[in-house]
């Protein structure tokens, strides 16, 4: 899970997807447990998000709730939400 600079942008990657290929930025991540969340395109030029992708095994099976927390299926890697809804407590 690494880019190319020969691809030329050294911080996007090309990733196979259920869909076909997705593009990895690896300079747009959310922090794991174990390692960082990289968010994943449908296109090079990032306009339509895809998901994330797990820096720490490099599965795409990540699943989000609504509060924003983050958790790989194929590994320990989760990320607690980024939002707290009050009236939950």
């Amino acid at each position: 899970m690494s880019a190319d600079p020969a691809d030329g942008d050294v911080l996007t990657a090309a990733v196979q997807t259920a869909d076909g290929t997705g593009y990895a930025a690896y300079n747009e991540r959310a922090d794991g447990s174990v390692a960082p969340f990289y968010v994943v395109y449908t296109d090079s030029d990032r306009t339509e998000r895809y998901g994330f992708i797990c820096g720490a095994c490099g599965s795409l099976a990540v699943g989000m709730d609504p509060m924003g927390r983050l958790d790989c299926e194929d590994c320990a890697n989760n990320r607690k939400p980024s939002q707290w809804d009050a009236a939950y407590l």
